[in-house]
């Protein structure tokens, strides 16, 4: 048993000043502002903030690797590397490709689920497709998208052995709300609606349906209009979550503000939808079975259609304070939200009986150390 000692820690209610996180094993077994007894060491981090580790739902890779076509030797090597980012759990995102690309790619990242050490944890796999909207498609490869069908889903999500925990879905298609009322009942799987053209009351049936995030909130799909206010309108005012692309690429600070206002920060999720060129220099990198050209950052295919970013989550929350939201509210999107929306209660915040995965921030929000189950992460890059 250990504590780290730090100037704050970011706990689910309060800041905690001059506080302590013990930890035993690999779980948070107590944090107080008092100093704890009987245990054998106590880090110190003067000067620093204890913050709970970031969760990434949606991300397509980084650092040269590509989660729908490397291998699963290139993806652990991934998972090793984003707790550098403060990344300790994600849900590696699978494009929309051909059945067979797509089976090969959950097979692959179930077999890095498996393994253990110091990378981060792959809590489940977020199918983004192929039951999307081609007039939508954004990134996605318009050859591959097609209607839902449950026969298909159900080859994914045996393949998986349970660990599909989520997938996008564009409602309007047809048989859309038929799909996701199926796939809630039956396999309590996540769904999100993105890469969408559904009109409001489209979006909101699909919402009553079971969806309850929606994917990259703005992009991929219809806008806002006052007669006709789409997804975005529905995403705004209903019951649901809402990712966000925090890079000011994909989104104008004011866009952020007017989502964080409507949903507030236990509705909003940061995100880094990164692609294989994500920590990285400019360049050509894949996307799937695509070639992204990334240029002063920006990611975008040969049409010049956004693809992707190269975002990394200690860079999301550092964007959020500069468009003006708290550390506190900051960091909850980057972990609790994200883990309140794919329903995983231990993970996510600094709290008694929960995983011990926490990062050590400086006071410029760079990233000092990265616990995961309690075990000091080795530092790459």
């Amino acid at each position: 048993m250990f504590a780290l000692r730090a100037s704050a820690v970011l706990t689910p209610s309060r800041i905690l000043k001059e506080a302590y996180v013990t930890v035993e094993g690999n779980r948070i077994v107590n944090v107080s502002e008092e100093k704890p007894k009987d245990v054998g060491e106590i880090y110190r981090y003067d000067e620093h903030i204890i913050s709970p580790g970031f969760v990434d739902i949606h991300t397509h890779g980084g650092f040269g690797v590509d989660i729908t076509y490397s291998g699963s030797k290139e993806i652990s090597e991934l998972s090793k590397i984003l707790p550098s980012t403060g990344v300790t759990s994600y849900f590696p995102s699978v494009m929309t490709e051909s059945p067979e690309r797509m089976i090969n790619a959950v097979r692959n990242i179930i077999e890095v689920s498996k393994s253990r050490g110091s990378s981060s944890r792959i809590l489940g796999i977020h199918l983004e497709g192929p039951y999307l909207n081609k007039s939508r498609c954004g990134a996605q490869p318009k050859e591959h998208i097609r209607k839902p069908s449950f026969e298909e889903f159900n080859g994914f999500y045996s393949l998986s052995g349970g660990m599909l925990k989520r997938i996008t879905v564009a409602p309007e298609v047809e048989n859309g709300i038929e799909f996701i009322e199926g796939i809630v009942g039956k396999y309590k799987v996540k769904v999100s609606l993105g890469h969408t053209d559904a009109t409001y009351e489209q979006t909101v049936r699909a919402i009553e349906a079971g969806a309850n995030i929606i994917t990259h909130l703005y992009n991929g799909m219809r806008g806002f209009h006052h007669r006709e206010p789409g997804t975005v309108g529905a995403a705004l005012t209903e019951n649901v979550y809402a990712e966000i692309i925090l890079d000011f690429i994909h989104l104008h600070p004011a866009a952020v503000k007017l989502a964080v206002k409507c949903k507030g920060p236990d509705k909003t999720i940061l995100v880094t939808d990164s692609i294989s060129g994500a920590g990285l220099g400019d360049g050509a990198y894949t996307l799937g079975s695509q070639t992204v050209i990334v240029k002063d950052g920006v990611a975008r295919l040969g049409d010049g259609t956004l693809a992707g970013s190269t975002l990394t989550m200690i860079r999301a929350v550092q964007n959020a304070l500069k468009a003006g939201i708290s550390l506190k509210d900051a960091v909850k999107m980057a972990s609790l939200t994200p883990c309140s929306a794919m329903g995983i209660k231990d993970a996510g915040k600094i709290s008694r009986g929960c995983r011990a995965d926490l990062i050590v921030l400086d006071k410029q929000l760079r990233i000092i150390d990265t616990y995961i189950d309690g075990a000091r992460c080795e530092k790459t890059g």
